[in-house]
């Protein structure tokens, strides 16, 4: 299932080349991009607005979103350090071998180079004068000029080979030695980071328990959860008035969302620990499900489609919505680290953002919600096996 997977991204991608190289599609390319900011517009004035909102209404909320915020962002700082680390070990591995074979190469030359250069040394410039002082019969005077020839060649390449190789190790002799500076210097920004990170991951522990015991009460905290349904529902609507006139349909599938009912990828891997439909709080209900994760776990697109939101929301905290077309439309929620920005189009089972637990959440999870022309809808009937 993986290589089928493969192969369909591969010819996806393929048949998305041709068409975005099209004249139609370069005349159209601007209004798209239009459409988009217009887009991006729309949600950042009402992101304005919830958070002037938030700030008149508690202050705790906006302390819990701006530590978070900084622990996604040194979060994202370690992951890159971690790779630009591995990468760079991987080039020095390399260039440490070039070094060996290079130097045992010059040492294999040494001992060739110094007989020749010994040889060379003793005759001088005599060697054709001997040859022809020495010879009577013309022909073999010719070919021993001819041997003489192809020795001096074959001598003089080896020398260049010599000296080409002595001067490679030199320059490679400089670049391990980059290498290794700027592998130390990757190397203790990572310390450095994650150091950071546990400061930051005391401050979020501290802003958490104090959001919390500011909602102590069953009142307090259904009414912020109702607070919460209500922005997003605010920023639904504001993402579906935009998409709608934006009127871009996604690249051409070989199946449409609705075609693949029962049949999607799962987001994660995980257990559910909330149900669509099940009690949340007072008469509150979840509208989609909540599942057991661990923490910078990958989250996957269940489907092709375009990011439509991606940023921090209160309550579900870095959270990623993609348009997948006809009225469809994916949410995954409480990520530890968001990968895809808005407007980018993403394939079927493609790596979106990391799991984590912002939001105000106690654990590492991924709330998962599926909408249908705005109204929420149940995974069990759209997600395939795992």
């Amino acid at each position: 299932m993986k290589k089928l997977s493969a192969i369909k991204q591969v010819a996806l991608r393929s048949v998305l080349l041709l068409i975005f190289s099209t004249p139609a599609f370069a005349a159209d390319k601007e209004k798209e991009k239009q459409k988009l900011d217009n887009l991006k517009r729309s949600i950042i004035s009402l992101e304005k607005r919830l958070d002037k909102r938030n700030q008149e209404k508690n202050i705790l909320v906006n302390q819990l979103k701006k530590v978070e915020l900084e622990a996604a962002k040194t979060s994202k700082s370690i992951r890159q350090l971690n790779s630009q680390i591995k990468r760079r070990n991987s080039k020095l591995s390399d260039l440490e071998k070039q070094q060996y074979d290079l130097q045992k190469n010059i040492k294999n030359q040494n001992a060739a180079i110094s007989e020749h250069l010994a040889a060379a040394y003793k005759l001088g410039d005599q060697e054709p004068i001997k040859l022809l002082l020495n010879q009577e019969d013309p022909q073999q005077l010719s070919r021993l000029f001819k041997y003489y020839g192809y020795f001096l060649d074959a001598r003089n390449k080896k020398i260049e080979t010599y000296i080409s190789d002595v001067e490679k190790l030199s320059t490679l002799v400089t670049e391990v030695t980059q290498q290794k500076l700027l592998l130390d210097s990757s190397k203790k920004q990572l310390v450095s980071d994650q150091k950071q990170y546990l400061v930051v991951g005391k401050r979020r522990s501290e802003a958490l328990n104090k959001l919390n015991i500011s909602l102590k009460s069953d009142q307090a905290k259904l009414n912020n959860l109702i607070a919460e349904r209500a922005e997003l529902e605010e920023l639904l609507n504001t993402v579906e008035v935009a998409v709608s006139e934006m009127n871009i349909a996604p690249p051409a599938s070989q199946q449409s969302f609705a075609s693949q009912k029962g049949l999607l990828q799962w987001p994660i891997k995980g257990r559910i620990a909330h149900s669509y439909g099940s009690k949340r709080s007072g008469t509150l209900r979840w509208e989609g499900w909540m599942i057991g994760a661990k923490s910078g776990q990958s989250v996957n697109a269940v489907h092709d489609g375009q990011v439509i939101f991606s940023n921090y929301l209160r309550g579900f905290g870095l959270l990623i919505i993609l348009n997948h077309g006809d009225g469809y439309m994916t949410l995954y929620a409480h990520n530890k680290e968001l990968l895809k920005d808005t407007g980018d189009w993403v394939l079927s089972s493609e790596s979106i953002a990391r799991a984590g637990d912002t939001g105000g959440l106690d654990k590492p999870a991924l709330y998962f919600e599926i909408r249908k022309k705005g109204q929420p809808a149940d995974p069990k009937a759209w997600l395939g096996k795992r």
